[in-house]
C-alpha cells in the first residue's frame, strides 16, 4: 500500500472519525465506525476542548472533507484496507470540482461546460436552436440584427391568422378594428375591452408560436399606469411578440376616422413609462411600440417630439399614425434616424397608399396592413350572401375548396398526427 497519513478524533456521540490521505490519488477517505458506549475517562470540559483541538487539526490537514450525517448514502467498501482498519463503512470524498460557468446570451444559455475532475474532459457545448427562442426574442433579434422590412398582414381571428401563416408570412399583426368587428360585431370606438383583446391575442399568438410572431394592438393600455402594467403582463404571458400603445383619449376611435383627440404629453409618457417598467420587471423581450395619433389634432412636429421622448424612455419602435403625405412619411424616418419605425397602411383611409417597395426605400422596418384580411373577407362574404339571397346558391360550387381543404389550413393534419402518435385511431381515414 502507498504511504498514508492517519488523523483520528476522539469519540463524538459514539462515532469516531479517521481520515486517511492517499497522496497519489489526491483523495480523502472518511471512515465511520460505530463504537460501543464507553464511560468517560476525562472531565466533560476537558473532553470538549480536546474535541475542538482535534477538529481544527483535521481541517488543517485536508483540503475538502464532506461529512455525511446519515453515513448511509454514499458508501464504498475497500477490501484492501481490511488488514489495517476494522470492518467499517468508508466514504470516498474527492477533491474540489472544476467548473466552467455557462455564458448567458440573448435570453438563453449559450453553452454548458462542466467537468467533475481535471481528468475528465468537459461536455461539448450545447447551443439552443433558434426555434427554442420565444416569439418576442426572435422579433427582437430581427430588429437588432437585420436591416430588412418586415411586412405583416392584419389578422383578427383564428382563420385569418391560419391563412396568413399558410401563405408564408412569419410575423402577423392583430388589428384592434378587426378584432372588435369580428368578436363583438361593433365599430372600432374603443369598445373592445382589455379582456377581449388579451383573449384574442392569446389565441392567435399560440397557434404556432415556434415559427410565427404576433404584433398586437393594445389601444391606450385600457387605463392608468396600474392597468397598463397588468395589460403588459397579460400580453407577455400570451406570447405576444410586440404591442403598440397610443396617446388617444380613453374614448378613442380608429386611427383613420376624423375627430381624434389625444392626451397631453405628460399622460402619454406616463403610459410609456408604465409599459417599459412592466417589461423590465418581467425581464421580458416583448417589444414596446410607441404610437402617436397627434398628427391630426396637433401636427407633425408634436408627433416627432412625442416619439423622441418615448424613445428616450425606452420604447423599442415608433409609430406615427396618419401620415398626410408620402413626403411626410419619408421625413419621419430621417427625423428619427437610427430608431426602427413602423408604418401602418390602411387602404382607402386618411393616409396615402405607400407600397412595400416604397416603404423599404424610405427606411421603415415594420409595415402592417391592418385591413388586409378584414376588407377582403367582407367583400367575399357579402358577394356570396347576396348571391344566395337572390339566386339561391352561393357560387362556391366548383371552386375546389371544400371542408377538408379549409380544415387543412386550420391544422387538420397536425391534429390527426398528434392523435395517431399517441396510439389513437379515432381519426384514421379522414
Amino acid at each position: 500500500m502507498a504511504p498514508t497519513q492517519t488523523i483520528s478524533t476522539p469519540s463524538v456521540d459514539n462515532v469516531s472519525i479517521s481520515v486517511v490521505v492517499e497522496p497519489p490519488k489526491k483523495t480523502h477517505r472518511l471512515s465511520f465506525t460505530k463504537d460501543q458506549p464507553t464511560p468517560p475517562t476525562t472531565p466533560p470540559n476537558e473532553e470538549a476542548n480536546n474535541e475542538q483541538d482535534a477538529i481544527q487539526e483535521s481541517n488543517k490537514q485536508q483540503d475538502v472533507i464532506k461529512e455525511d450525517n446519515n453515513d448511509q448514502d454514499i458508501i464504498r467498501e475497500d477490501k484492501n484496507d481490511q488488514d489495517v482498519f476494522p470492518p467499517s463503512k468508508t466514504m470516498l470524498v474527492e477533491g474540489p470540482k472544476e467548473e466552467v460557468t455557462p455564458a448567458l446570451t440573448d435570453g438563453y444559455q449559450d453553452a454548458i461546460a462542466t467537468s467533475p475532475t481535471k481528468d475528465v474532459p468537459p461536455l461539448a457545448p450545447v447551443v439552443a436552436p433558434s426555434t427554442s427562442l420565444s416569439p418576442a426574442t426572435r422579433l427582437k433579434h430581427r430588429l437588432q440584427k437585420e436591416k430588412g422590412l418586415m411586412v405583416c398582414p392584419g389578422v383578427y381571428d383564428g382563420l385569418s391568422a391560419r391563412i396568413a401563416m399558410a401563405v408564408g408570412f412569419e410575423t402577423l399583426y392583430m388589428t384592434g378594428a378587426g378584432s372588435t368587428a369580428s368578436m363583438l360585431g361593433m365599430a372600432d370606438l374603443g369598445i373592445a375591452s382589455r379582456n377581449d383583446m388579451v383573449q384574442n391575442a392569446d389565441m392567435i399568438a399560440n397557434l404556432n408560436p415556434h415559427k410565427h410572431e404576433l404584433i398586437a394592438d393594445m389601444d391606450t393600455g385600457y387605463g392608468g399606469p396600474i392597468t397598463i402594467t397588468q395589460t403588459v403582463n397579460q400580453y407577455t404571458r400570451a406570447n405576444v411578440a410586440a404591442f403598440h400603445i397610443e396617446d388617444q383619449v380613453l374614448t378613442k376611435r380608429c386611427g383613420h376616422l376624423s375627430g381624434k383627440k389625444v392626451v397631453s404629453m405628460e399622460v402619454y409618457l406616463s403610459r410609456i413609462r408604465a409599459a417599459r417598467a412592466a417589461i423590465d420587471q418581467a425581464q421580458a423581450d416583448i417589444q414596446l411600440i410607441a404610437r402617436t395619433d397627434a398628427n391630426q389634432q396637433l401636427g407633425y412636429d408634436e408627433c416627432i417630439a412625442r416619439l423622441r421622448a418615448a424613445r428616450e424612455l425606452g420604447a423599442d419602435v415608433g409609430l406615427l399614425e396618419g401620415f398626410k403625405s408620402k413626403e411626410q412619411a419619408a421625413q419621419a424616418v430621417k427625423d428619427l434616424d437610427g430608431w426602427p419605425l413602423l408604418l401602418n397602411i390602411v387602404e382607402n383611409g386618411h393616409s396615402p397608399l405607400i407600397t412595400v417597395d416604397e416603404a423599404r426605400d424610405m427606411g421603415f422596418r415594420i409595415m402592417i396592413f391592418s385591413f388586409a384580411g378584414l376588407t377582403p373577407a367582407y367583400m367575399g362574404m357579402k358577394a356570396a350572401f347576396e348571391r344566395l339571397l337572390t339566386e339561391g346558391v352561393t357560387g362556391n360550387q366548383g371552386c375546389g375548396i371544400g371542408p377538408k381543404a379549409l380544415f387543412d389550413v386550420c391544422g387538420l393534419r397536425e391534429a390527426v398526427e398528434v392523435d395517431e402518435n399517441a396510439g389513437g385511431e379515432d381519426y384514421k381515414g379522414l
